[in-house]
């Protein structure tokens, strides 16, 4: 997965917060849509499909890549 910009790695370290914060499996009021409904989107606007993408980012290498990418140009 490509990414354009540092500011969106950040977008989707701060969900994967979010998250790990409020999300607990077995519980239907902090499953992923209710996490995403009460907390992700008052605060970031973003659609569920593109929350769901956000939690599958591994950030820290993706901004390692991002960065030697940078560096070499």
């Amino acid at each position: 997965m490509a990414f354009n910009t540092l500011y969106t790695l950040q977008i989707a370290e701060r969900v994967q917060e979010i998250t790990r914060q409020y999300y607990e499996p077995g519980r239907q009021d902090r499953n992923y849509r209710a996490v995403w409904k009460y907390y992700v989107l008052p605060v970031h606007h973003i659609k569920y499909k593109t929350y769901l993408r956000y939690l599958k980012i591994d950030v820290e290498a993706e901004r390692k890549k991002l960065m030697t990418e940078y560096v070499d140009n």
